[in-house]
């Protein structure tokens, strides 16, 4: 956090380097909350992949809202056999 913390907010940063910053161990969870609409990712001219905003995830991780799976209700199945319906 230390080589982020001194450079201006408002700044784009590559979905790896968000990833980095809320503490996950794949983009794809940075790929779930731009689905869920929790973070807006951007198209920059001339680049390819999509960028976010710095401001934007250290503001998501303050609030505590980074888990993309606390939308969900958790339902705690136990061990064994996995049931055909639903």
């Amino acid at each position: 956090m230390d080589k982020f913390s001194n450079q201006p907010l408002d700044r784009f940063i590559k979905i790896t380097e968000a990833t980095e910053i809320l503490g996950y161990a794949h983009y794809r969870s940075i790929n779930m909350l731009i689905e869920k609409d929790i973070l807006t990712s951007y198209k920059l001219p001339h680049v390819v992949r999509r960028r976010v905003l710095l401001s934007e995830v250290l503001k998501l991780k303050e609030s505590g809202e980074d888990d993309p799976n606390t939308s969900e209700p958790s339902k705690k199945r136990g061990r064994g056999r996995p049931r055909k319906f639903g």
